[in-house]
């Protein structure tokens, strides 16, 4: 009876180790299936080359996909090995546009393993503001001005493109004229740093910063007011005939708003039309904005007065023009002035870039009405026209109006 008992607890102590053994993994499938998984991870990033060509091309590739840890395998090589590998590393990280824009910095060993030399090249790259997958390559300046723009519209912080183009252009200068083509709806001009990577290469990777004084939501709100109070003085004008009644009504328009403040701002149109701040610039931009939105012919000039910058604007009335400093005419409360060229002491501009604005000539006959207005009398305090066409009678016996002694018109070179 023991034998038996004896005999029926060891059959089931042997059923229950065998039970356990179905549920312990077998220690060698467990690390083959580990060394595998490593053997596929080294050799994605494993690179066989034999020559200068290869293995700088094996190392961009690194840089190109963003590998930060890879494995260059060298047999039979062609050439010093040690020398050419210092070489391609300098290289790619610094004369490559692609290495000099993303690598911070780059170090290898080169290892003789056999009858095979084995390379590690480990990348550590910089934080770069776009991602290498993202540069677009630009190879003409017209589709680098239409990227800009693209990124003005936006009010977008970064532009970045792989430059193919030789001349590098003035990306200040082209910002600027765009905004200028463009016042009405872009409020800021942004400022421009370009960084260039390599520094003087050809081909290089251009990164430009855009700065501006405020958010781009802040921007777009603000280029939304300059929108409606433009179309509002359109409307403010339209039952009027006469291009002269426009031009006077646009004036009550636009100096009726504030009492200006002669001040610099990063947004100039904005500040002009809804906080009352404004410069010659500004005064002058606002003004051929509201004429051109009211249908009138409108120049913006630059020039100088006295020493300084400064800006002003000459309008067509019935095919003649005439000079308008709003600006001073602001300041002065003086209401709006129509200046000839002749009375535009003390401002010097290129009389070759902007119509003519002389006098008109006297008819001879006493009673015979002149067809533009005539010749302020004072050349610094000149009347204001009551028409457009300025039809005033001579008086009798008056041949020919005065004129200023000593007119001054110089060319602005």
């Amino acid at each position: 009876m023991k034998k038996i008992r004896l005999a029926a607890l060891t059959l089931a102590l042997c059923t229950a180790f065998s039970a356990c053994s179905r549920f312990v993994p077998s220690s060698y499938t467990r690390v083959s299936a580990h060394s595998q998984t490593k053997s596929e991870q080294v050799d994605t990033n494993v690179v066989n080359v034999g020559d200068y060509a290869g293995l700088r091309r094996a190392i961009r590739d690194f840089v190109r996909g963003g590998v930060e840890h890879g494995v260059i395998r060298v047999q039979q090589y062609t050439g010093t090995l040690e020398d050419d590998l210092a070489a391609a590393a300098y290289s790619v990280a610094r004369e490559d546009p692609v290495g000099a824009y993303a690598v911070d910095y780059m170090t290898h060993e080169c290892t003789l393993i056999v009858s095979y030399y084995e390379i590690h090249v480990d990348i550590t790259f910089r934080k770069t503001l776009t991602p290498l997958s993202q540069i677009p390559y630009v190879s003409v300046l017209s589709e680098l001005e239409r990227r800009l723009h693209e990124a003005m519209d936006g009010y977008d912080e970064v532009l970045t493109i792989y430059a193919g183009y030789d001349q590098e252009p003035d990306y200040a200068a082209l910002a600027q004229a765009y905004y200028e083509q463009n016042l009405g709806r872009l409020m800021a001009l942004p400022q421009i740093t370009a960084e260039s990577y390599p520094q003087g290469g050809k081909p290089r990777i251009v990164e430009l910063t855009m700065r501006y004084p405020e958010t781009s939501r802040t921007l777009e709100s603000m280029a939304q007011q300059v929108s409606d109070t433009v179309s509002a003085a359109s409307v403010y004008v339209r039952f009027r005939e006469s291009a002269w009644e426009k031009l006077q009504l646009l004036d009550s328009y636009l100096t009726e708003r504030f009492t200006y403040t002669e001040k610099q701002t990063q947004t100039p149109i904005y500040s002009l039309l809804c906080e009352g701040y404004a410069t010659s610039w500004s005064m002058a931009q606002c003004w051929a904005l509201l004429c051109q939105e009211a249908g009138l012919e409108c120049q913006v000039v630059r020039g100088l007065r006295g020493s300084a910058d400064y800006w002003w604007n000459e309008v067509c009335l019935d095919g003649t023009w005439y000079h308008i400093d709003l600006m001073q005419d602001v300041m002065d409360q003086s209401g709006l002035i129509l200046r000839y060229d002749e009375d535009m002491t003390g401002y010097y501009w290129d009389v070759e870039a902007y119509p003519a604005c002389p006098a008109p000539e006297e008819e001879p006959n006493a009673g015979e009405e002149n067809q533009t207005p005539d010749t302020p009398a004072e050349p610094s305090e000149p009347e204001t026209p009551q028409e457009p066409s300025g039809e005033t009678p001579a008086e009798p016996g008056e041949e020919t109006p005065e004129t200023p002694a000593e007119p001054v018109l110089q060319n602005f070179r």
